[in-house]
């Protein structure tokens, strides 16, 4: 008998934890299938054939634009993400943290990152000098030589917190 009861017990527990671990409409939000299919997604690499630049990608972003020294893969499902990667002569040898600096400037910078021979920018993204309501950038720039790579993520601010596998490719980046 007490075993029995010791087995109802631990069998409702079980039950309650199940319901309360549901949503209440019983749908996941699409942040959540949104991180699982980044999380879970193979990941794909580019190379650029004449700077040898790579990176990798989830599968499910398709290329739209390769040219030499740049490239732009993107994925759309209710909301844009864009992946672009690009070289930019720097004929200048100025240090890493002028070029932040500059740069940070230009692309309307929140977040600024200083690390050896590259930084990390953030912030939200402008075109033509107006604001993109709702979207936001974040990009990795890497020196070398005379050659600034760049690697940024343009994603719906509402996502961020499913982007986490993308940003850390974004951060452990390297030319």
């Amino acid at each position: 008998m007490r075993k029995l009861i010791i087995v109802i017990i631990i069998l409702t527990g079980f039950m309650v934890g199940i319901n309360l671990s549901r949503k209440p409409n019983g749908f996941r939000s699409y942040q959540e299938v949104l991180a699982e299919l980044i999380n879970d997604a193979p990941m794909k690499t580019y190379c650029d054939s004449f700077y040898g630049y790579c990176i990798h990608y989830p599968e499910f972003f398709s290329k739209e634009v390769a040219d030499e020294g740049f490239v732009r893969l993107g994925y759309w499902n209710n909301e844009r993400f864009v992946i672009e990667c690009s070289v930019l002569k720097a004929p200048d040898t100025s240090p890493v943290k002028v070029k932040m600096k500059e740069l940070a400037t230009q692309l309307h910078a929140e977040d600024q990152q200083l690390l050896r021979d590259s930084f990390i920018l953030s912030g939200p993204v402008y075109e033509n000098g107006n604001k993109i309501e709702g979207y936001r950038y974040y990009a990795k720039y890497v020196r070398n030589q005379k050659l600034w790579f760049s690697y940024t993520l343009f994603y719906p601010e509402s996502c961020k917190s499913a982007l986490t596998r993308l940003l850390r490719q974004i951060d452990r980046w390297e030319v």
